[in-house]
């Protein structure tokens, strides 16, 4: 019984059980919704738009956003995470994707799952790329995650990372500093490149305001450069921008750019949306 489990878990039996065998691309690990786009509900269509293979991870299951009046929400366990993961890599796919992309977290006990999965993983391929979204609030919903997550992925996660996308609140949460909505870009840079130690090679800071309130700027951070990237506001207030950014960044690095101009790319993928939406074409 055992070798049979073991042969119908390999990577050849793929062809014979799956509609799609083709080889995954991108492992995503987040939040889910019933209704709505965020989490992976928005990053994943953003991913197979791109022509990217996708196994989705949930670390959450929610009925809709919790803005509504009503919401129902289930956490999925950390070893119920780590068990998830190790089937993946049974199944070959942790050793076919180029990428490993987080976001949404529900607790610590999630984190120290996937990193300890990941740093097994990435004794035997040092060059994947993992990509972290560290999405822990923003300014005017304030923290939306269990407390201990930030300090979590300061000890875990990001030192595993390639690179990292906050935005400016979760910025300063992850370096444990108060809240400032307004910052000079200086100060920014310096915050960023605290974040650059073990593995990480890039911070984009995303979604900066700036001082006329008209514009604003994705900032992308390496240990010796810093580009700012400058666009034109929308005055909107929908969730899920930093997941098709994120998402949006994900691919254009799979796809070959370098950093500064995947990020480019993202930002004008994200007005694109917001732009089709005003319009009402989505």
């Amino acid at each position: 019984m055992g070798v049979e489990q073991q042969d119908e878990n390999s990577a050849l039996s793929r062809e014979r059980w799956e509609l799609d065998s083709c080889p995954v691309d991108i492992i995503a690990i987040g939040s889910q919704v019933v209704y709505g786009t965020v989490g992976l509900s928005a990053s994943v269509p953003v991913l197979t738009e791109r022509g990217l293979k996708v196994a989705a991870l949930p670390t959450a299951m929610l009925s809709n956003l919790p803005h509504y009046p009503q919401v129902h929400a289930a956490d999925l366990s950390g070893p119920w995470v780590a068990d998830a993961l190790h089937d993946l890599t049974a199944l070959g796919i942790a050793d076919e994707v180029s990428t490993v992309y987080t976001g949404y977290f529900a607790g610590p006990a999630q984190v120290v799952a996937v990193a300890s999965w990941l740093r097994m993983l990435l004794e035997r391929r040092p060059q994947l790329r993992v990509v972290v979204d560290p999405t822990l609030g923003d300014y005017d919903v304030g923290a939306y995650t269990d407390p201990e997550v930030a300090a979590a992925l300061r000890k875990e996660l990001l030192p595993l990372a390639t690179g990292i996308v906050p935005n400016l609140f979760e910025l300063q949460h992850l370096l444990e500093s108060p809240p400032a909505r307004e910052q000079p870009v200086d100060q920014i840079i310096k915050d960023a490149r605290r974040l650059l130690s073990g593995r990480c090679q890039w911070v984009v800071a995303s979604g900066l305001e700036g001082q006329d309130r008209q514009h604003g700027e994705d900032l992308v951070v390496t240990a010796d450069e810093a580009a700012g990237i400058g666009y034109e506001r929308l005055d909107v207030r929908v969730k899920g921008t930093g997941d098709v950014m994120a998402a949006s960044i994900v691919a254009g690095l799979h796809q070959g750019l370098g950093i500064a101009d995947a990020v480019e790319q993202a930002g004008s993928a994200v007005r694109r949306r917001l732009e089709a939406r005003r319009i009402g074409r989505i």
